[in-house]
């Protein structure tokens, strides 16, 4: 197999045009197409779509695409292995966070890697989707609550304390809530419901005594978190929110904390990413930078 053949591939997916390709690899548009040609000869298979308009991986495509980029990954951290530059950490990342997570809590801590190693570039998305972190080639993510594929690494950030809250007005118009028996109608919640965070349910305890389990039926229901907050400080709801989010909330008197005396579930934050024999360099680093810095700014 023509291994120029298959780079050549890998950058028509990448670029989503022949022709970008063609600039990228510094080839004529007629190469990039023989080659392709070629590949798809070579294998017995059509790999690509073509159109006038766009360009589709057909499913064999997709998955010669996975195993074509893990293979040149392989072939690079070899090459990192017996060169002089084995120490230098270049190339890139392909990362995913749950939105706030990304906004509020980890952005700062990215922005410094990348300043300190101006050979790495990363792609990074925010989104509140579920992920297929092996089949999209995705580095690193960040789970928030349980994970359950046990086929991946997952290693423990940091925890979220959650809190009950609810806005003045929206307390003024249905009433006090001293106790958990306070919590049914006419109140209702504003519901997080997205594929990135496992949450738990709305328990709260008393010391050593049972749990007890909040269901409120709710007339908002929101994929992030700050829409939720949103909300909640205009009085649509009670919310079960991260108390780090709340904070300024509480100051202004924006929002109110309810039952504090009572404890609810914490949220596990972890690091997660697929367990590879030859992990990058940049990779390695990346994740202990995170984890590093995190725990260095946290115990301060």
């Amino acid at each position: 197999m023509d291994l120029n053949a298959v780079t050549v591939f890998t950058q028509v997916v990448d670029c989503g045009s022949f022709t970008q390709a063609a600039e990228v690899l510094n080839m004529t548009k007629s190469t990039v197409s023989r080659k392709l040609a070629e590949l798809e000869q070579h294998l017995g298979v059509r790999l690509i779509t073509r159109s006038t308009r766009s360009l589709v991986l057909t499913p064999e495509g997709e998955r010669f695409y996975l195993s074509s980029t893990q293979m040149q990954e392989i072939m690079n951290q070899a090459e990192l292995e017996v060169s002089a530059n084995q120490d230098l950490i270049r190339g890139p990342l392909n990362v995913v966070l749950p939105v706030e997570l990304g906004h509020q809590v980890l952005a700062k801590y990215i922005h410094r890697f990348l300043l300190e190693h101006p050979n790495v570039t990363m792609n990074l998305e925010l989104t509140n989707r579920e992920v297929d972190i092996i089949g999209e080639g995705i580095d690193l993510y960040a789970q928030i609550g349980e994970l359950e594929d046990s086929s991946l690494v997952s290693r423990y950030l940091t925890s979220s304390e959650r809190v009950l809250v609810a806005s003045p007005k929206y307390l003024e118009q249905f009433g006090e809530i001293k106790t958990p028996k306070d919590l049914k109608s006419p109140f209702r919640m504003v519901e997080v419901a997205n594929k990135a965070a496992r949450l738990p349910k709305w328990e709260l305890q008393l010391g050593d005594g049972e749990p007890e389990l909040i269901e409120l039926p709710s007339q908002l229901k929101v994929n992030t978190i700050t829409a939720c907050l949103t909300a909640c400080v205009d009085g649509l709801g009670l919310a079960v929110l991260p108390e780090f989010i709340c904070r300024d909330h509480f100051k202004t008197g924006r929002l109110i904390r309810l039952l504090p005396e009572y404890e609810m579930p914490q949220v596990s934050v972890s690091l997660v990413y697929a367990d590879r024999q030859l992990m990058p360099k940049r990779k390695k680093v990346f994740i202990d930078y995170l984890l590093t810095a995190f725990l260095s700014e946290k115990n301060k």
